[in-house]
């Protein structure tokens, strides 16, 4: 047993203990209070990359109108634009908003060329903007070129290189949940995988 003495030293030093511990509970700095506004969860949350959900394929992706001749159903549209005197290729999202673009007007790319529009002029440009969309953080386009405009020489040559630097002229569809109410007994649809998924 302990003597009266250091029971009597002891006793103090716990109350004090306690009442500091209670002190620093009821700090603005505790656990149970947040150290400024900036730790308060805001209510309502605004997606400052939108192009994460794109990426998840759970991003809106416009349709555009019924009666319209070309389609806007994409995220990224990819155009390659050969004028009488210059090439350019262009990156826009779908809000108008350019994410790249490489053209034979820029002079680092004019000066290496002999002829600003011939197909050697095609594939430099092609190779430019390929590496700004990876850089960028695109690697998937929708490419909107008509089947007859396919067929051209410098055409397929512009979808090989595009090909060949990792970059998919397709976009995948907008992942759509499966519905638990609907009635496809008979259907029996395939298993979706989350575009999120990573496959090992």
């Amino acid at each position: 047993m302990l003597s009266s003495r250091l029971y009597s030293k002891l006793i103090p030093r716990l109350e004090n203990r306690i009442f500091n511990l209670k002190l620093s509970s009821d700090a603005p700095g505790s656990c149970e209070e947040p150290y400024s506004n900036n730790d308060i969860v805001a209510p309502r949350i605004r997606n400052r990359n939108p192009m994460n959900l794109e990426k998840m394929a759970i991003g809106r992706k416009p349709e555009g109108f019924q009666f319209e001749q070309s389609t806007r159903k994409f995220w990224n549209n990819l155009t390659l634009d050969i004028s009488n005197q210059h090439t350019t290729a262009e990156v826009t999202h779908w809000t108008g908003r350019q994410v790249a673009r490489a053209s034979t007007r820029e002079w680092p790319i004019r000066k290496q060329l002999y002829n600003l529009t011939d197909a050697a002029a095609v594939q430099v440009v092609a190779k430019i903007i390929s590496q700004r969309c990876l850089e960028t953080g695109v690697s998937e386009v929708h490419l909107m070129v008509d089947n007859a405009e396919r067929t051209k020489d410098k055409m397929q040559k512009f979808i090989s290189i595009i090909e060949e630097s990792g970059i998919s002229l397709s976009e995948p569809d907008t992942f759509t949940p499966p519905n638990p109410h609907a009635d496809e007994f008979y259907n029996m649809p395939a298993k979706k995988i989350k575009p999120w998924t990573v496959l090992e």
